[in-house]
């Protein structure tokens, strides 16, 4: 097997690439869940605030109506005053909570975009795994097929083992301490 295959290096660079932008989108994904986290909290008190507004908007109600039964004109007129300075904190809090819903909408697409391209990567980087398993296959098959290719047979005069290979065009049949003298 070739220890420079630069098909194996094309695949190899391909899962890094694959593997690089699904490091981004993941990045991507996680500052947009914690800026969703964010925008949710904020949610949740405004929930809280909304709730407490209602509350002091039903105690003053009643307060209200406490005063009417008692004739107690400017008393009631006063708790009016103030249920509708809470209810004007309760509009406004209920447009916070509008526009904090626009802004989680608007998260949405740049959320979908960020997991579309984690997907992409994904996708390229296990077809560059597959493809590289398989290139990694045929090598390993080639250098199978090229060893099979080696074969040994005895020295015609000392039985020394010689090693050759069948493609060659003359398979010696001496070896090299042989054919050198050395061995005589």
């Amino acid at each position: 097997m070739s220890g420079n295959d630069h098909e194996l290096e094309r695949l190899k660079s391909e899962m890094d690439a694959a593997q690089r932008e699904i490091d981004t989108a993941k990045s991507r994904m996680d500052s947009i869940g914690a800026r969703r986290e964010g925008i949710r909290r904020e949610i949740e008190s405004v929930n809280y605030r909304i709730a407490d507004l209602k509350r002091h908007i039903d105690e003053e109600y009643r307060a209200v109506k406490v005063c009417y039964e008692a004739r107690d004109k400017l008393h009631a007129e006063n708790h009016k005053y103030n249920a509708q300075s809470y209810r004007d904190a309760l509009q406004r809090e209920y447009e916070i909570k509008k526009s904090l819903y626009e802004k989680l909408d608007m998260l949405k697409p740049e959320f979908e975009s960020a997991l579309a391209s984690l997907r992409s990567a994904k996708g390229r980087k296990q077809r560059a795994i597959e493809a590289f398993k398989a290139r990694l296959q045929i090598l390993k098959q080639q250098n199978e097929m090229e060893r099979a290719k080696w074969k040994e047979k005895p020295c015609r005069i000392c039985g020394a083992v010689i090693r050759y290979h069948v493609d060659w065009a003359h398979i010696p049949s001496v070896c090299k301490a042989c054919k050198s003298g050395s061995r005589h």
